[in-house]
């Protein structure tokens, strides 16, 4: 594209020491910039990096014309609406995504006060559908926090400490973030920009325990979606393989598979490929409940390492149909106890259903295996 020239002067500028006293900024990817003449004394006043960058040891040398300063790294348009609040202009955000990128670069130019008024806007554009585009990113501006869901910060910023007041503020949204897709997360993953997320994202929001999920199918899916899109990126064939290596083994058995029935698991993650069919074999005889050491013997004979750790414990958040009422479950150890007491007593009393039942499964199974 052309360079678009927006050119801001400031006094007179005709006089030799304004003219001395401005420099060009020019901002934005090569053939494609946005141009501004400012007073280096005015922006100085208002941002240490710009009296750092403008006035400091390493600034350029005034002269007629003003020297020019090439700023590559930031988006044109967030740098305009930085620029304009700098200047005590006003200005407006109508997206999140022109939001989020003035958010980067009034971190990167320690603009505290333009950060509350860009998380003011987040805040009130914060929903299922737009939580993960505003959750992108965001952990590289705030504190890091505890999984705990009523973590809050143990003391407030010190006065002047630009830094930690914008990690203060980035940290608040951060939280409602999270709180939002707890919330819904079967509407959050569905969304496409999860495949835009970073692995250390997805592991974060993926082992959370507090997501109010009905189904783990749905966040297994997710999962599959995303680590075929970073094939893609990668520019290797999404095989099974491939996508198994997209994502750790902590990430895909972050998924608690075992809150899975039979005929879901054989259906969705065993069908995929994702895993191996001893894998497989081991995971369908735990949803089973029935002895498995002779799975899990061949699963450590077939596996590197550790064995993966399969989560029986519901989460939190996890919701569960009760006389057409959904309630949130908190299971304690005493629950878990007699939940599996009474799964023994149900495969006890079960007798011709049971092995008619593990019949069928494994007919499935071996029809998956064979296709």
């Amino acid at each position: 594209m052309a360079q678009v020239p927006l050119i801001r002067t400031e006094g007179n500028g005709s006089t030799e020491s304004s003219i001395r006293n401005m420099v060009i900024l020019e901002v934005g990817r090569p053939g494609d910039t946005w141009t501004y003449c400012v007073g280096r004394q005015r922006l100085a006043e208002k941002s240490e990096c710009f009296r750092a960058m403008l006035l400091g040891p390493l600034a350029p040398a005034p002269s007629d014309p003003p020297p020019v300063l090439r700023l590559q790294h930031v988006d044109k348009r967030a740098f305009d609406h930085l620029l304009r609040y700098l200047l005590d202009e006003t200005i407006n955000f109508h997206t999140v995504t022109m939001a989020k990128s003035t958010l980067h670069a009034a971190h990167q130019y320690l603009c505290p006060g333009l950060v509350r008024l860009i998380v003011e806007f987040l805040e009130k554009s914060l929903t299922p559908i737009s939580a993960l585009e505003i959750y992108e990113g965001l952990t590289l501006y705030a504190n890091h926090i505890s999984w705990h869901p009523n973590w809050s910060p143990t003391a407030p910023p010190a006065p002047g400490d630009d830094a930690a007041e914008i990690a203060a503020v980035c940290t608040r949204l951060l939280l409602a973030c999270l709180d939002v897709i707890d919330s819904d997360p079967e509407t959050v993953f569905c969304q496409e920009y999860f495949q835009q997320l970073s692995s250390s994202e997805v592991k974060e929001l993926v082992s959370r325990d507090t997501l109010r999920l009905t189904k783990e199918s749905i966040l297994f899916e997710a999962l599959d979606r995303w680590a075929m899109f970073e094939c893609k990126r990668n520019g290797v064939k999404p095989t099974a393989s491939n996508k198994r290596a997209a994502l750790s083994d902590d990430v895909w058995y972050s998924v608690r598979y075992l809150l899975m029935t039979d005929r879901e698991f054989i259906e969705g993650p065993m069908a995929s490929g994702i895993f191996f069919s001893e894998e497989s074999a081991y995971i369908v005889a735990r949803i089973l409940g029935h002895t498995v050491k002779h799975e899990e013997e061949k699963l450590r004979n077939s596996v590197t390492g550790t064995l993966p750790k399969l989560i029986s414990t519901p989460r939190m958040g996890t919701r569960i149909c009760e006389d057409q009422s959904y309630k949130i479950s908190k299971p304690g150890k005493k629950e878990c106890q007699d939940n599996r007491k009474n799964r023994r007593k149900e495969c006890a009393n079960q007798g011709q259903k049971t092995c008619a039942r593990i019949g069928n499964c494994l007919v499935r199974v071996l029809a998956c295996i064979f296709d």
